[in-house]
């Protein structure tokens, strides 16, 4: 009873998963793969169901016929998911991405599909699926289970090996769960070549290979699904960061009119502007830092520099926060143009050595929260006289 509760359970979630995911996965080149490894994996789950056991034996008039169907099928599984492998991990300058590779490893899923298809025919029907058989069966198991635990194995391992060079976490999680789903396919295949092929049966290995075959039609899947979401959560993710800069992006903008190329955008406007995440927010990360050169250039001042210092104890960020809200002040104001050379040293750092869009957006979102801090507003009405009412600032 568990088990076919459980067959039915993978077969709902892996459909459920295609049918989900077809429409934008099928928009996205880069994630077709991922969709034909999820139809394959679908499409596989069909032959496990007593149903389709019981309808392919009577319209084929062999008893035993849906065991064929289903090691073929598997054949075509593991052939297709190791290409997948292959195309995703593999470095391109070697054999496994070369034409030869390719065909290579198609005429050995093909040469197996053929030899057990001819080793069960060449058995008898009363040997076929016996305990410790001989001959052509014996050949038969061997074939079929030693192809499934090399190449899902080698599957696994080699998009193991590719993880620690994957930046997206969401993908990373996915590809971890794919080659962990390909990776229960070896105990699957030693159990079930034990079973096959000695006189020895124990419901527990019958459990064990039933549970790692059931893991692999779930985690392969779910797998794909997660590692497809992560364009999406990567989008959002941008779409969130370049929001948050708003604030500090206008007000700067607001200061330095002179050197924009167009009219800031409301906050509202900004809100509802959702495509092109990462060139958005790779956009607005330049034009703060252009904002604040163009302010250092202009307004700021080697004593504005030395009271700064002064006064955030030479914290590096906080010498920066200073400065620059005296200066923006200054230029909102249309106090006269200084031009005077200032310390270099405290400008916006750079900290992007590893990731722009996380480091830069990080550092600079540290950086609004401290021109609104009271010790830097207190700082700047300090420096400068009160300006009009109704001037902008960072909120």
């Amino acid at each position: 009873m568990v088990e076919e509760i459980s067959r039915w359970v993978v077969l709902a979630v892996v459909w459920l998963v295609v049918l989900v995911r077809t429409p934008a996965m099928l928009r996205d080149a880069q994630q077709r793969p991922l969709w034909l490894v999820l139809v394959v994996i679908a499409l596989g789950a069909v032959p496990i169901q007593p149903w389709f056991a019981v309808w392919i034996d009577q319209l084929t008039g062999d008893p035993r016929f849906h065991n064929l169907f289903r090691g073929l099928f598997a054949v075509l599984d593991a052939a297709v998911t190791w290409r997948f492998v292959v195309h995703v991990a593999g470095r391109r300058d070697t054999w496994w991405h070369s034409r030869g590779g390719r065909w290579s490893r198609a005429a050995i899923a093909w040469a197996v599909a053929g030899a057990i298809t001819a080793c069960y025919y060449a058995t008898p029907a009363a040997q076929r699926f016996r305990p410790s058989p001989d001959g052509p069966f014996a050949v038969y198991n061997i074939l079929i289970f030693l192809y499934l635990g090399v190449s899902l194995g080698a599957a696994a391992w080699q998009l193991w090996r590719h993880l620690p060079g994957i930046r997206g976490r969401a993908l990373r999680v996915g590809l971890a769960l794919v080659a962990v789903g390909n990776a229960m396919e070896v105990p699957f295949a030693v159990t079930r070549l034990g079973e096959r092929l000695t006189w020895f049966a124990s419901p527990v290995l019958a459990d064990i290979a039933f549970c790692a075959s059931t893991a692999r039609f779930i985690m392969v899947p779910l797998g794909c699904v997660v590692a497809a979401f992560e364009p999406m959560r990567t989008a959002v993710l941008h779409y969130y960061r370049r929001v948050r800069l708003y604030s500090l992006w206008r007000s700067l903008r607001d200061a330095t009119a002179d050197i924009a190329l167009a009219e800031p955008v409301s906050r509202w406007q900004d809100a509802m502007t959702v495509g092109n995440t990462w060139e958005r927010l790779h956009r607005r990360i330049i034009e703060i830092r252009d904002s604040a050169f163009h302010l250092h250039d202009t307004w700021c001042h080697p004593e504005l520099i030395d009271k700064a210092s002064r006064d955030a104890d030479d914290h590096r960020i906080g010498v920066t926060a200073r400065w620059l809200e005296v200066a923006r002040r200054e230029a909102v104001a249309g106090r006269p143009k200084r031009f005077a050379f200032s310390d270099k040293a405290f400008l916006p750092a750079l900290v992007a050595e590893e990731s722009t869009v996380y480091h830069e957006t990080r550092y600079l979102l540290v950086l609004a929260g401290q021109l609104r801090s009271p010790a830097v507003q207190a700082f700047a009405e300090s420096m400068v006289a009160p300006v009009r009412r109704g001037v902008r600032g960072v909120r």
